[in-house]
């Protein structure tokens, strides 16, 4: 996985699709990744995060769709998305 995230990060690319790239590794290298995030973001890159670790995409996110089964269930503010996401999966 760090193999795969460093060229993935490396290369200059408009669109970045990670996933779940931060569930796997130990603390330092997922700091390292959030850095590296935040570094693309304000490059203006866009980043397509998959993820079922709400709190990075209270991080990262600016705009979150919630996919079930293969369609959108909800799209909108973080906030919305995440407290519907974590209600109704619980």
């Amino acid at each position: 996985m760090r193999l795969a995230f460093s060229v993935a990060i490396n290369v200059d690319a408009d669109i970045l699709l990670i996933d779940e790239i931060l569930s796997v590794g130990d603390q330092h290298f997922q700091e390292k990744c959030f850095r590296k995030i935040e570094e693309l973001k304000k490059e203006g890159k866009t980043i397509v995060f998959v993820t079922h670790g709400m709190e990075s995409v209270k991080r990262f996110c600016t705009r979150a769709v919630w996919l079930h089964e293969g369609s959108i269930k909800l799209d909108g503010e973080i906030e919305e998305v995440v407290s519907r996401y974590i209600k109704e999966t619980a």
